[in-house]
């Protein structure tokens, strides 16, 4: 079942579509059980190659074993209201319609489309994924799980064979119950910040925190998320915008450690301007003190904030939901780290990474996947060594599997990760091996094979060792 590959993913979702279907009449086999397994077949792949729905599962536990995992940061996310309210209404053929897209299950939508309680949402999802099982007899083999709340809990996991150590984060502070004043619930600062607290006595509590995702919660502004959704959903309240005075506050009780330790920023969705505050923020509010900050499932753009009149490359998709060269700087001056999102719609121009139906009829082959990702590292890398940093620290693998994205041609889940291994390293060698931009001797004699295990292992490993 499994082989010498090994790897970790900063942000999936093997809770997400598990959790949604507990709301229905589940048994222990069924979709509620985080070790269901349903790989994709040719119909689903057809479905996701002409709509970019992906109705498989891509990250329960037997798909992660399969596919090598060691680590995962397991993202909690109470889906918001907004995705579910939509231009086609809030009633049953909402409902149903929805959970074609995001397949969590009918009365989960219903569900969300009814309650007006993140936090209580939270709670649930939290205690659901605690209690999930945490160990499978798979073809005669042993297999298992732990949540961890420590790096030397990561380490003795490491040590023990076909074991995943899960780390905790959540995808939106909205969970702390804000951005639903529309709901008929206006946010109120003193609940909000008593969650804050709450969370950090949890017995598991998260590592990092999505602080923005794809609707208003009155903390910051959001980045544009939803193009391929834009007239059923509407994100333009809060979008593009910077952080309220409420948001500054909620930052700051995150990241204090006068009621548990610090819950770091994971600064993905965020909007443009509320990321360059942040980064302000942190020089002023907090001058003493290092804090990593996460882009836990991000691409590059290609550009830089001091010339956003240039064109991106040819590769990179340009929209700002993606990364400039300066917050890629930012990340290494941190200690942070940079997780690739193995999402079509986000990674590369989009005639660059169109799934054809011709791959259905034959082995897929991930070559155009790998290339896709290597662009990333190497333009990661290239701007560290312009900047005078180490390169090949920063990225890893944030994959957003299971959280409802568009796949990377022939990498459908978590399981495909291994073909991909193959293909980068021979990029990374390539790559050193020929005439390269790179002038630190730290990057230029790096080995190909160093690059590529601590992109999909090392480099995570690395943070935890230093901040779990």
């Amino acid at each position: 079942m499994k082989n010498n590959f090994e790897f970790a993913d900063l942000h999936c979702h093997p809770n997400l579509k598990t959790y949604g279907h507990s709301f229905d009449k589940c048994n222990n086999s069924e979709k509620c059980n985080v070790w269901y397994y349903q790989p994709p077949g040719f119909f689903s792949k057809l479905l996701s190659t002409l709509a970019g729905v992906t109705r498989f599962s891509q990250a329960d536990f037997t798909t992660l074993h399969k596919g090598g995992a060691k680590v995962i940061f397991a993202s909690l996310y109470p889906f918001e209201k907004g995705f579910f309210i939509n231009a086609a209404g809030s009633d049953n053929l909402s409902a149903w319609l929805s959970d074609l897209v995001t397949g969590i299950g009918f009365k989960r939508v219903r569900n969300i489309q009814q309650h007006t309680n993140y936090f209580d949402d939270l709670e649930k999802e939290y205690l659901f994924l605690k209690q999930s099982q945490k160990s499978k007899i798979i073809n005669r083999q042993a297999y298992s799980w732990t949540l961890t709340r420590s790096w030397k809990e990561v380490e003795e996991s490491l040590k023990t064979d076909n074991e995943i150590a899960v780390i905790l984060t959540i995808e939106g502070t909205h969970v702390f119950n804000s951005g639903l004043k529309e709901f008929g619930k206006p946010v109120h600062e003193e609940e909000v910040l008593e969650n804050i607290r709450r969370i950090k006595q949890w017995e598991f509590p998260p590592l990092f925190m999505t602080f923005a995702h794809n609707f208003n919660n009155d903390f910051c502004g959001h980045a544009s998320s939803l193009d391929p959704i834009s007239i059923f959903v509407d994100q333009s309240d809060g979008l593009n915008a910077g952080f309220t005075i409420l948001g500054k506050k909620v930052l700051q009780t995150l990241l204090s450690t006068e009621n548990g330790r610090p819950i770091y920023i994971d600064i993905k969705h965020m909007s443009f301007a509320a990321r360059k505050e942040y980064f302000e923020m942190l020089e002023t509010d907090f001058p003493n003190k290092r804090y990593p900050t996460i882009v836990s499932h991000g691409a590059v753009n290609g550009l830089k904030w001091s010339n956003l009149d240039t064109h991106s490359s040819s590769v990179f998709h340009p929209a700002d939901i993606n990364f400039y060269d300066e917050e890629i700087v930012h990340i290494a001056k941190n200690d942070g780290l940079f997780a690739i999102q193995f999402d079509a719609r986000r990674i590369a121009r989009k005639e660059l990474v169109k799934k054809k139906l011709s791959s259905l009829f034959k082995k897929e082959d991930p070559v155009l996947a790998a290339q896709m990702i290597w662009y990333q590292i190497k333009h990661i890398a290239e701007v560290l060594d312009d900047a005078g940093y180490f390169g090949w620290g920063v990225a890893c693998i944030g994959s957003d599997y299971d959280g409802t994205i568009d796949p990377l041609p022939g990498v459908w889940t978590a399981e495909y990760f291994p073909f991909i291994c193959e293909p980068i390293l021979q990029l990374a060698k390539d790559y050193l091996r020929n005439e390269n931009s790179l002038s630190l001797p730290e990057n230029k004699k790096i080995s190909a094979e160093d690059i590529v295990e601590n992109f999909f292992l090392k480099n995570s490993t690395r943070f935890l060792k230093q901040y779990f």
